[in-house]
């Protein structure tokens, strides 16, 4: 036999075997082919918008009058009447040093004012150990999410109560002796010292210890004219170095503009309020109304924010990223695979209810890009919390018994 014999006798017998082997696949697929499902589980999803924008606010610089040595009077945030002192100036570096001094001394006479005044029994102390442990604990939670300006409030908290704790645990300590010789101390200083010029507050709002030059040009004001290309700038600036030692937000207001695409400005042109995340600044939401969506000369869009809530990290903050979130909803999620039309052009899911498949109506609330939000009606005939949906099958409809 030649070898051109061999081989075609050899195909021959091949090709038949592997048509029937290849046969034999698919009918041992079809029939182990295993249906995939999905609980229908509640969820919540968000239609949010992200950016980075920038704070808008009534601001005021505050110059000093005099050159020396700066103590602030007012905290970071703190709320200040017009005319108050918020900043104090003096000659030299010793008597700042002795001005620091006198207020740890006041501090510390509060201090033992109230351990004398609530301590006399002992019951106290086990209120203090109490709040001594919850301020280190909300302190650690806020230094872990990096809010240094909100950790400082519950430092100086745990500062103060650290001292009353020690006070109240000197058993037989005369605590008006105590209070008498610090306020001899605090008086010895305060008669040394001669004060300075004082920077005071131009108008009623909240004292911010720093400056980023953004203050005169960037006002309320401007907001229904700003473009996309000023709000880039300000996020892309190097903050500038200025005589000015402080400002005060001289409103109870502020606004946040970010530039967003023409589909998102039509979004938020259809609602009144949002909902502002910073995840860089803030563990809490804020709820703002929509205060502005214009487009500028070069043809982008902006959208401003107006809230009312005040937060030193807020008051502190020119740039962020944000999370603008238009609306959240609430019901259960159907992944894009489970959704199918039926015969009657509904929209629903195939449902695994024992051996059989059974067909379930949908509403859809919202979508994703990955699963649609379906109304959780109770009503038969509708898709309820735990059906098993199937994502993955072949060759199902409506009542069809499955192995």
């Amino acid at each position: 036999m030649s070898r051109k014999t061999f081989f075609k006798s050899l195909g021959a017998v091949l090709l038949p075997l592997l048509v029937v082997v290849y046969m034999g696949y698919q009918v041992m697929e079809n029939l182990t082919e295993k249906i995939v499902t999905a609980d229908a589980l509640e969820v919540t999803a968000q239609d949010k918008i992200s950016a980075t924008g920038i704070f808008v606010r009534r601001e005021t610089p505050l110059y000093p009058q005099q050159g020396g040595t700066v103590a602030f009077l007012a905290d970071e945030g703190e709320k200040v009447a017009k005319g108050q002192a918020v900043a104090q100036f003096f000659t030299d570096e010793n008597r700042l040093a002795l001005y620091r001094q006198s207020q740890s001394l006041g501090e510390e006479i509060e201090s033992v004012k109230y351990a004398f005044t609530h301590m006399t029994d002992g019951s106290d102390g086990v209120k203090l150990d109490s709040l001594i442990k919850m301020n280190m604990l909300q302190l650690g939670a806020k230094l872990d999410q990096g809010l240094v300006s909100q950790a400082e409030e519950y430092s100086s908290k745990l500062d103060a109560m650290i001292v009353q704790r020690g006070v109240a645990q000197k058993g037989g300590t005369d605590y008006a002796a105590i209070l008498q010789e610090l306020e001899i101390q605090k008086a010895q200083i305060d008669a040394s010292l001669q004060g300075g010029a004082a920077v005071t507050a131009p108008a009623a709002g909240y004292f911010v210890g720093r400056t980023d030059g953004c203050e005169e040009s960037l006002t309320p004001e401007s907001l229904k004219t700003l473009s996309a290309d000023a709000i880039t700038q300000v996020v892309a600036r190097k903050e500038a170095g200025s005589e000015a030692i402080g400002k005060v937000v001289d409103g109870y207001s502020w606004y946040f503009a970010a530039q967003v695409t023409a589909d998102e400005a039509k979004r938020l042109k259809e609602v009144s309020r949002v909902t502002l995340r910073f995840p860089q600044l803030l563990a809490e939401d804020i709820s703002c109304s929509v205060y502005d969506v214009h487009q500028d000369q070069s043809g982008e869009w902006v959208a401003v924010f107006e809230s009312g809530y005040m937060n030193a990290a807020l008051l502190m903050a020119r740039d962020q990223p944000a999370d603008i979130i238009l609306r959240r909803c609430t019901g259960l999620k159907v992944p894009k695979e489970a959704l199918r039309q039926n015969e009657d052009g509904e929209w629903g899911a195939y449902c695994l209810e024992g051996a059989q498949v059974v067909f379930k109506k949908i509403t859809i609330l919202f979508q994703t890009d990955s699963f649609y939000v379906a109304k959780d009606t109770g009503k038969n005939g509708e898709l309820t919390r735990y059906d098993k949906m199937v994502v993955k099958a072949k060759d199902i409809e409506n009542r069809k018994v499955v192995s």
